[in-house]
């Protein structure tokens, strides 16, 4: 057991079977905890960006902060191999690109793909038409991906991680996550704040 090192799957400890029964029961466990945490209520995600309600910005923070403190510690302590978890690629343009979009489109529908899928679990008509405008987006996608490719791939950084701005290693990555996340966190409430001000004054 000293020599069990995370990720199990990817380090040949878990069977393919057993990886997708575990993604699965975690999956489930997602969804009940975005469920509890109002996640999957559409309101409460869209009062986020009129700054009527941070709760879940402040949750996100929170466990983004809570998360990377487990894996630095877990790869402190030798039970996980950071270089071994999947990191996708950067391409800074289509990034860019598809976060405006990908925010446009949750402040319109109060969803995003993961709140969805958990709120049409728990019958929300609303996450259905959510779902299929999904499927239907990403099928126009793969029409017109041949137009857009080389757009797709533009800006390509490789593998880039937030501690090779500065020629660091994991624990800075760590540092400026949780900084950043703190940054986030205490604008978001700054700019509440101010819009709840703004509309007292008006009344």
């Amino acid at each position: 057991m000293n020599d069990l090192i995370l990720p199990l799957y990817k380090n040949g400890y878990l069977s393919s079977e057993a990886n997708f029964f575990f993604a699965i029961l975690l999956g489930i466990v997602f969804g009940f905890v975005l469920e509890r945490t109002g996640f999957t209520r559409a309101q409460h995600i869209a009062d986020t960006f009129y700054f009527k309600n941070t709760a879940i910005p402040k949750i996100m923070g929170v466990t983004v902060i809570t998360a990377t403190t487990w894996f630095i510690f877990f790869a402190w302590m030798g039970w996980i191999d950071l270089d071994a978890l999947y990191t996708p690629g950067t391409y800074v343009w289509p990034y860019l690109f598809g976060g405006l979009l990908f925010g446009l489109g949750m402040v319109m529908a109060g969803y995003c793909p993961g709140t969805a899928v958990a709120g049409l679990g728990t019958g929300k008509s609303d996450a259905l038409i959510f779902v299929l405008g999904l499927f239907a987006g990403a099928f126009l996608y793969f029409l017109v991906y041949p137009l857009i490719s080389g757009f797709a791939g533009s800006g390509n950084l490789g593998v880039f991680k937030l501690h090779d701005l500065f020629g660091g290693n994991y624990y800075t990555s760590y540092l400026l996550t949780v900084v950043l996340e703190i940054g986030i966190i205490s604008f978001i409430v700054f700019l509440q704040k101010l819009s709840s001000n703004k509309n007292k004054g008006e009344n």
